[in-house]
């Protein structure tokens, strides 16, 4: 079930996800004159990111470590490992609601930022942007290494997780600084959940690292 990927899959899936996101742009639409309902900028970056990721996958997919550590079958799944599986399927279904409803992709949204605080929240639009995109296909890269029980899921996920920190923390000090417009301060309201997150995917790191039964899980090379 978990064997070697087609090469396309990761690509078809990506593709899938854009697709339905520019559907999802184009209904929340106003009447626009052709070809303008749409941020061509942002559905070209978000294609050269598409072929990027897709060469990452497939280099990061071959690797597995040097040296097996198990002494005997990986354990099956379950208790908090299980329980993990659960926390990256939950926000990968989330992730790509937020995505569906960002419109990153809708041109009216692009000259609305444009006019409230110029090429500065534009810049910012497309920060998170990638953001969102790093976030939905490296959510679901993991997920398939934690069902095939690879030996890199432990070191990929602490990777991933520590990028994720990072950045996020580097946007909340970011808005808590910048000036924002009335219609876009709940932005500051959402910095306590984005601090819980924050923490709980620190917790997350630490287990990660320190389990046992994670090392003796995820033991299986490509």
């Amino acid at each position: 079930m978990f064997g070697k990927p087609e090469q396309t899959h990761v690509r078809r899936i990506f593709v899938l996800l854009l697709s339905l996101t520019f559907l999802n742009s184009f209904a929340n639409g106003e009447t626009q004159a052709p070809g303008n309902y749409f941020n061509w900028f942002n559905i070209w970056l978000s294609f050269f990111f598409g072929l990027l990721f897709t060469i990452l996958f497939r280099f990061l997919n071959k690797y597995s470590k040097t040296i097996d550590q198990r002494s005997n079958p990986g354990m099956p799944l379950s208790g908090w490992v299980m329980f993990l599986g659960i926390n990256l399927l939950a926000r990968f279904v989330i992730q790509i609601y937020f995505f569906w409803h960002a419109n990153y992709f809708l041109e009216s949204v692009w000259i609305h930022l444009g006019q409230l605080g110029g090429t500065r929240y534009q810049v910012l639009f497309i920060i998170e942007l990638f953001l969102s995109l790093i976030a939905v296909a490296g959510t679901g890269a993991l997920i398939y290494w934690f069902f095939g029980r690879r030996d890199i899921f432990p070191t990929l996920f602490i990777y991933y997780a520590g990028i994720y920190i990072v950045v996020t923390s580097l946007l909340l000090f970011i808005y808590h600084f910048m000036n924002l417009p009335p219609e876009m301060i709940s932005i500051r309201r959402d910095m306590y959940m984005q601090i819980l997150r924050i923490t709980y995917t620190s917790a997350w790191v630490i287990f990660v690292w320190k389990s046992d039964l994670v090392k003796q899980t995820f033991v299986y090379p490509k």
